[in-house]
């Protein structure tokens, strides 16, 4: 090789080693800064399951698996529009066809691994939307519009049950919405108490002022609220995380076709349509991880513990639960 090709090899070797700039942040740049590497994602632990799954599916790096909960026949029972977990219990509305006095009801069952057992009556019911837990009492609203209220042993009838809600675990308070203005309520003896007003109005916000809103659920300190809005032609659904204030910290841009339930889980946001699309959400940054698809039609979901999903399937009047 002559001394002028060594050299232009040498030249190219050089150019290849310097750092490359304006990568953005994660990268080095041309201050001689070292690469910040980037954060994996840390997963709480799961224990062991032994049952097979009835399904298995991808979403990015990571995988999900089915498992369909047996034990109590189910048929024909549930029609709710929310459920929620308070430990192993499962809670849902049901259907008056399926009931003897042709009213809907509270009902419960106790999960345990991937069997359900003690199918429960907890009561006739009302709005089979409302439905929530600040994981030491689970709330709905009694046939005659009254706070029922169940605290793990008995169902009391408190005040008049006064709009939707969702629970804090961590304050034992609930974040109710009443047309468009958020409160926070905490139960004493069996009546709501005010603490304070979150957001005065909503629906007088530019952008909310045809929304439809719901409150989901609260997590580490941050309440998140279903919002539908009418963006060419179409309804768009969105999940909005807000501080304690009301402020928006994050949103989630839902799926279109025939969309469902919403669940927030410890690392991942997931919005479920009727054909089982999901679409399933980085919590911490709002960035979609991946659409895919399973093998079910879910109507509502709840987050049991850390990454595991409840999920009632509304054409197979099954319960499942999904390990994200």
């Amino acid at each position: 090789m002559g001394i002028n090709n060594k050299k232009l090899v040498l030249a190219i070797v050089g150019m290849l080693l310097l750092p490359i700039a304006g990568c953005g942040n994660d990268q080095a740049g041309g201050n001689g800064s070292e690469a910040k590497p980037v954060a994996k994602m840390e997963v709480p632990a799961r224990a062991e399951v032994a049952t097979a799954p009835t399904e298995v599916f991808k979403f990015g790096d990571h995988e999900g698996k089915v498992y369909e909960l047996t034990g109590v026949d189910l048929q024909k029972l549930i029609r709710t529009g929310k459920i929620v977990t308070l430990g192993q219990e499962i809670f849902f509305h049901t259907d008056s066809a399926g009931e003897a006095d042709k009213h809907q009801h509270m009902r419960k069952v106790t999960m345990k691994g991937e069997t359900i057992t003690d199918l429960t009556d907890l009561g006739q019911s009302g709005d089979i939307a409302s439905l929530a837990t600040n994981g030491k009492v689970v709330v709905w609203p009694s046939a005659d519009s009254k706070l029922a209220i169940y605290d793990g042993t008995d169902v009391k009838i408190g005040d008049k049950w006064r709009g939707l809600m969702a629970g804090d675990a961590e304050s034992g308070e609930f974040y109710r919405m009443r047309g468009g203005t958020f409160e926070l309520v905490k139960l004493e003896n069996g009546e709501q108490k005010e603490t304070r007003t979150v957001v005065e109005d909503m629906r007088k916000q530019p952008g909310f002022e045809k929304a439809g809103l719901s409150p989901i659920c609260v997590d580490n300190g941050e309440w998140y609220l279903r919002y539908v809005i009418r963006e060419n032609d179409k309804d768009q659904h969105y999940l909005l995380a807000l501080d304690k204030d009301g402020k928006e910290l994050r949103r989630y841009e839902g799926l279109t076709e025939l969309p469902r339930g919403w669940a927030v889980t410890a690392n991942y946001v997931i919005h479920a349509c009727s054909k089982g699309e999901l679409r399933i959400f980085d919590k911490a940054t709002g960035q979609i991880i991946a659409d895919t698809k399973i093998n079910l039609r879910p109507f509502a979901l709840w987050t049991i513990t850390g990454n595991d999903v409840i999920l009632y399937d509304d054409r197979a009047d099954k319960l499942y639960r999904i390990d994200f």
